[in-house]
């Protein structure tokens, strides 16, 4: 079975491209495009579902066009919408930069530059002005690109400096 930590959140499944199967997909990064990735992974009913992919194409500066293994038709297609993609992070070269999309942070280990390591990221809450992290032992933090010193995607390691009095010593 495929965890989540195995995986790299590439974008969504906007809707079906013609009569054949064919998907569209808006990535949220360039992942997919930089590398030869033969596999998406799409998450389907909380499960994370291996497609073949046979064909890509880009459709404007967000969209990629794909073809998948196994998926002939339109209505094949349909049940996919809504859906989120990924891609295996084994797939990526080593120097790959991951993208820092909120999503791609699920499951990274939070560390602040003073009180070391916090917990690991549950959760993203996008719902309103201000970002929070939900973290495995159910602590809300916010969350902002200027809190933000350091991505480590090898180490799945998100570092932090957060303000004076928002973590007990």
């Amino acid at each position: 079975m495929i965890s989540e930590n195995e995986l790299v959140h590439i974008g969504r499944i906007q809707r079906t491209h013609g009569t054949c199967g064919e998907l569209q997909c808006r990535m949220t990064n360039t992942c997919w495009e930089d590398n030869d990735a033969t596999f998406i992974i799409i998450n389907v009913d909380e499960i994370f579902v291996p497609f073949r992919v046979t064909d890509w194409r880009t459709k404007g500066s967000e969209d990629v066009l794909l073809t998948i293994r196994g998926i002939d038709t339109e209505q094949q297609a349909a049940r996919l919408i809504g859906a989120e993609a990924y891609m295996l992070r084994s797939d990526l070269p080593a120097d790959t930069e991951l993208p820092t999309d909120l999503a791609s942070l699920n499951g990274y280990t939070l560390h602040d530059e003073t009180h070391g390591e916090i917990g690991t990221i549950t959760a993203i809450d996008t719902s309103t002005l201000n970002t929070l992290v939900e973290l495995d032992n159910g602590t809300l933090l916010p969350l902002h690109e200027d809190l933000i010193t350091g991505i480590e995607p090898q180490t799945r390691t998100l570092t932090v400096r957060l303000p004076e009095g928002l973590i007990e010593s």
